[in-house]
């Protein structure tokens, strides 16, 4: 009778690329994980039918709405920064919860550079939501100006340069909660909730605190691109709501123990 003999290969740690890998190629995965899955993929898809949905109201309201660049913009920027940021804080948090950051962190050790990647990403997805409510605008103009109404056709620089920023604000202030959170479910309500119970809390002696961190007032002074006068709360409100927490996740990104 003969024994034969089964060799079993042990499991080998998942391997490291040879050599240092490029931002460039980084960024492109980084990308493609961002939109890459069930979940994203079905955010995007409602955004998109919300931003052209909204950009209607101006169109189906000729008489209350003002038929211009501002108008339809406005309706698209409060889809925009609502949800367009819950898809930036999904790629700063999923990996953690599917945990399948160990495979990112064994390929590309330096964390620093993986948040970078990321939030590139999500600024890449904001300019995109921001250049496809551009368009959804514009071909709802188009119907309204066919339809004989008189369309302001006109846009200042500041008006498109306040509305892009006011969608990569609200986009970096996601990724900030993301990153200090590094759970999904908690960021989104975190994102959702915190600055709006700010809002309905800055009455009597909070009041004066309340003018320099209440976001639907400072991002309301971005989108309009009114900082004459306004500098100062917006400069405040973007450090208290996106800069600290961001820096704040990055650090607790670089030091987390992965397992």
């Amino acid at each position: 009778m003969t024994t034969h003999t089964v060799t079993t290969a042990a499991a080998s740690p998942v391997a490291r690329p040879a050599g240092p890998i490029r931002f460039q190629r980084l960024l492109r995965v980084e990308w493609r994980k961002s939109i890459d899955t069930r979940a994203a993929r079905w955010l995007l898809a409602t955004i998109a039918l919300l931003t052209a949905g909204v950009a209607m109201v101006p169109l189906c309201l000729p008489h209350e709405i003002q038929q211009g660049w501002p108008s339809y913009l406005a309706m698209t920027a409060v889809v925009l920064a609502l949800l367009l940021p819950l898809v930036s804080i999904m790629t700063l948090t999923s990996e953690w919860g599917q945990r399948s950051v160990l495979v990112t962190f064994t390929q590309e050790p330096r964390r620093g550079r993986v948040v970078a990647a990321k939030v590139l990403s999500g600024l890449a997805l904001a300019l995109l939501g921001s250049v496809f409510a551009f368009g959804i605008s514009a071909a709802a103009m188009a119907v309204s100006d066919m339809l004989g109404r008189p369309v302001a056709w006109s846009l200042e620089w500041k008006y498109a340069a306040g509305f892009i920023l006011f969608v990569i604000v609200n986009s970096l202030m996601g990724m900030a909660f993301g990153a200090l959170l590094l759970n999904t479910p908690a960021a989104v309500v975190m994102f959702l909730v915190l600055p709006t119970l700010w809002t309905l809390l800055s009455y009597g002696w909070l009041e004066d605190i309340g003018r320099w961190l209440d976001t639907a007032q400072t991002y309301a002074y971005i989108l309009e691109f009114d900082w004459d006068g306004h500098t100062g709360q917006i400069l405040v409100s973007l450090t208290v709501w996106v800069a600290l927490p961001l820096a704040l996740g990055t650090a607790r990104t670089l030091r987390r123990e992965v397992s």
